[in-house]
């Protein structure tokens, strides 16, 4: 019978202001099937990541926890729209090259994401605030 066994990770957990981050295939544990960048991160209350895009691949992200406000706006409009994640369940969301793209954690809590992009490493720009 075999047992679960605990993996350390912790010399791959990077840490700031904002929380921690840990991207899963670079510990060397797991290794996926596919060509695919990941990591999780955590956001303590108030904080905000992103404010940026990407210039090639797609990228999904799952929000554990909320209240989160998302934001998003296309690289060639000016109109931000707000998607709201409550908390009750994990969120996915899906965002294509050339969107940018922040969430803020609005809850008295840390919250989690989990984000996936369909290419090894995705381009990364930054852009003015999409908070307000």
């Amino acid at each position: 019978m075999s047992a679960a066994k605990r993996i350390e990770i912790e010399d791959t957990i990077w840490k700031d202001e904002r929380g921690w981050g840990l991207n899963p295939f670079v510990s060397g544990h797991f290794v996926p099937d596919g060509h695919c960048d990941s990591h999780v991160v955590s956001m303590k209350p108030g904080v905000v990541r992103g404010n940026h895009y990407h210039t090639n691949g797609t990228e999904r992200m799952l929000i554990c926890g909320g209240p989160a406000r998302i934001l998003s706006r296309s690289i060639t409009e000016e109109t931000v729209q707000v998607m709201m994640a409550d908390g009750r369940m994990p969120l996915l969301i899906e965002i294509p090259a050339h969107v940018e793209h922040a969430v803020r954690n609005e809850s008295n809590g840390d919250i989690y994401l989990v984000v996936f992009s369909d290419i090894p490493a995705p381009e990364t720009v930054r852009c003015r605030s999409l908070v307000t």
